[in-house]
């Protein structure tokens, strides 16, 4: 992608929908980047993309909005089938800091993959910080 490209927020939400998935991955990445609140509802929806990659950094990428709507997907996330995403899904959480975050990164602490469970611990106490 060129430069005036990666700053076009109507170009990356095209990529995100559209693109392959090397390209819907590099894009949310770069929804991060832009931090404008118009990419949440996009990025919400790549979250059921088909693509682990691309449903990992689309969580990755809202933890930067801090917005509460990315609550229940982000929940929903954390029972992902790859442990990748749902360890993005508890940092998305823990950007948020919402208490209904709580109970699911508490569930969150039996995974069965030593790195979300560190994770979740991590995010459960941000949240908990934040109250």
């Amino acid at each position: 992608m060129v430069e005036s490209e990666r700053r076009d927020l109507d170009y990356l939400v095209k990529e995100l929908e559209n693109g392959n998935g090397s390209r819907k991955e590099d894009a949310a990445e770069l929804l991060a980047e832009l931090a404008d609140p118009r990419a949440v509802d996009p990025l919400i929806k790549a979250l059921k993309d088909a693509d682990s990659h691309v449903r990992e950094a689309a969580a990755l990428s809202l933890a930067v909005y801090e917005d509460t709507k990315t609550i229940e997907p982000l929940i929903e996330l954390l029972k992902d089938k790859k442990a990748s995403v749902r360890y993005a899904a508890a940092i998305g959480l823990s950007g948020v800091g919402d208490n209904r975050a709580i109970e699911p990164l508490e569930k969150a602490l039996k995974d069965e993959s030593q790195v979300v469970r560190k994770v979740a611990q991590l995010a459960l106490n941000s949240v908990k910080e934040r109250q």
